[in-house]
């Protein structure tokens, strides 16, 4: 058990404040859902839990996590899958989690229901066991399954679940065939780069030795680059380490994230695509969770946390304040220029109507179609860019080797 403090709105609208125990804070949502009130937020105290060996260590909002295992999204997809059908069929739990370990090809995912069993056999929840491999199981399966256990709905969510899931799973496959065109065009040119600069270009050069030739910018520039790789190569080795090591510490800062949660939105051609798949990530989610009977804030709260992007978080906080004052979802979504006016537009009518997982339904629908029809036309869109990035390193390395031989044939004409 651990402590959590909690700030909540009673029936009347009076502000309270206090604290629970509980397992996990969606356990903290549904005891203050049963005392009639409504949660604003739910903190957690200092918790110390033990995993094999391997420690997690929470103090107030900060995570901190020490090699956690985690499973493939595959297996975890098939295993959601495979347990909706056995709750389906009434098959015991503890009798179908063990059937699921057996099978399981995946060695942390087999490992974690082997524990979860033992757990469920103690007089645990589900969810509860689940809290304990936060590598395996994330927070929004976790809580869908903890609302689908207190909704005596678990099969039904289990099912929506995989699907969420597995268009997850399908969208980032889509979008790493869509990327794998430009990586290796981009793996060529540095390696046609490599080749010239050390193995050709100062061959070349001798040729121009001493005869008052001057070598024109571009072929300094690979000169330059040559130099780099075979006579400074530790320099470099150096220098590119500091490099990725400053820009990976100022990205994990504050000011660091919200820039590049910004740039995703703005990138071109990419932005655009992104942004529907966010919120395609947003909508199902919120659908998902909203049907399973979580408090609405705490649905918000999950999206959020799930949603993978600090600009967006911000406006979902937004919004939370918003319903915690007695707004609707819309009301803040109809103005916000990341959230597409579509959006605002359909959750409004949902919710003025009283069918908003029908309305979520229809943007989830929309929006994927539109995602997979753009990243089956990334590669077109992005042949452009290829084309000009590939033709302006084609024109450095030609102009590196022509332009010597220019300058030192207008040499020669002087001379004569």
């Amino acid at each position: 058990m651990s402590v959590y403090s909690y700030k909540a709105v009673d029936s009347t609208g009076k502000v309270v404040k206090g604290t629970l125990q509980a397992q996990t804070d969606g356990e903290v949502s549904v005891q203050l859902s049963q005392l009639g009130y409504f949660p604003i937020y739910i903190n957690k105290g200092k918790i110390n839990i033990s995993l094999k060996g391997k420690k997690t260590f929470l103090l107030g909002k900060h995570l901190i996590r020490k090699r956690i295992k985690k499973a493939s999204s595959k297996s975890i997809i098939v295993f959601i899958r495979q347990f909706s059908t056995i709750v389906k069929a009434a098959v015991p739990i503890v009798e179908g989690l063990r059937v699921l370990s057996e099978q399981s090809e995946d060695k942390y995912l087999k490992q974690a229901l082997i524990h979860i069993v033992q757990d469920i056999e103690s007089g645990n929840k589900l969810s509860e066991s689940m809290t304990k491999h936060p590598g395996i199981f994330s927070p929004l399966i976790v809580n869908t399954i903890m609302a689908g256990e207190v909704g005596g709905i678990l099969d039904k969510v289990l099912l929506e679940l995989a699907d969420v899931l597995e268009e997850e799973q399908e969208i980032k496959t889509g979008v790493s065939s869509a990327l794998r065109y430009p990586m290796i065009v981009i793996v060529i040119l540095i390696l046609a780069l490599y080749v010239l600069s050390v193995a050709v270009l100062p061959n070349v050069v001798k040729i121009y030795v001493g005869k008052a030739v001057e070598l024109p910018l571009p072929t300094q520039i690979m000169m330059f680059i040559g130099y780099s790789f075979t006579k400074y190569w530790h320099i470099t080795i150096l220098l590119l380490t500091a490099i990725f090591a400053a820009a990976k510490f100022l990205l994990n800062t504050p000011a660091g994230e919200w820039w590049l949660g910004n740039l995703k939105f703005k990138l071109p051609v990419f932005g655009k695509i992104y942004n529907k798949i966010v919120m395609l990530r947003f909508n199902s989610m919120l659908k998902l969770l909203y049907e399973s009977g979580l408090p609405i804030l705490r649905t918000l709260d999950i999206v959020k946390q799930t949603i993978g992007n600090v600009v967006l978080m911000k406006e979902i906080d937004i919004v939370k304040k918003d319903v915690s004052a007695g707004k609707g979802i819309s009301s803040y979504i109809l103005k916000s220029s990341l959230f597409p006016r579509l959006v605002g537009y359909m959750i409004s009518i949902g919710e003025r109507t009283g069918s908003l997982p029908e309305m979520l339904s229809a943007v989830c629908d929309y929006y994927t179609r539109e995602v997979r029809v753009q990243l089956k036309n990334l590669t077109t869109l992005i042949e452009p860019i290829m084309t000009v990035s590939l033709a302006g390193v084609v024109v450095l390395m030609a102009l590196s080797i022509l332009l010597p031989m220019w300058n030192m044939i207008s040499v020669m004409k002087r001379g004569m």
